[in-house]
């Protein structure tokens, strides 16, 4: 049975292993005491600013990760939304998604922003599937200064 939970530290090295495996996949570089911190910190970095993480638990594995911290009232972006490739293909992408999006309606916030590096398109479709449209375009600050595209999604 494939679930979705509310962080928990029993949580952490598994939220861990769904993104790295991604970054793997990918070739892009880890760097745990860097720009990967929020990952091993999640509820100073996402609960405690007033956000959410989940993880997508198949049994005792994690296999998706989505976390969502607010800018303000309104604003709030998505963060680290990962599934396990070998998970992929059973429109569990979308349930990360729409936990996202449930959470900041939820909360009052009714745009929604995120970046994604150029090389995932299978999410770039899902973010345009679901009313997210191209906003710019940055040089990410990771380890491997990512080309990144950026998504806005108002009102939810």
């Amino acid at each position: 049975m494939i679930r979705l939970a509310d962080f928990q530290p029993e949580h952490a090295d598994g939220a861990v292993a769904v993104v790295r495996a991604v970054h793997d996949e990918y070739g892009f570089t880890w760097e745990a005491g860097g720009y990967h911190a929020d990952l091993y910190d999640v509820p100073g970095h996402y609960l405690a600013p007033g956000g959410m993480f989940q993880v997508m638990v198949e049994g005792p594995r994690v296999i998706g990760t989505v976390g969502v911290i607010p800018h303000d009232a309104r604003e709030c972006e998505l963060h680290r939304m990962y599934l396990h490739p070998d998970c992929r293909g059973r429109r569990l992408g979308q349930r990360l998604l729409d936990a996202a999006l449930n959470w900041a309606r939820s909360t009052g916030r009714t745009r929604m922003v995120l970046w994604s590096d150029v090389k995932l398109t299978h999410a770039h479709a899902l973010y345009r599937a679901n009313g997210f449209r191209p906003n710019g375009d940055r040089i990410c600050n990771d380890p491997d200064n990512s080309h990144e595209y950026g998504f806005v999604r108002e009102p939810l």
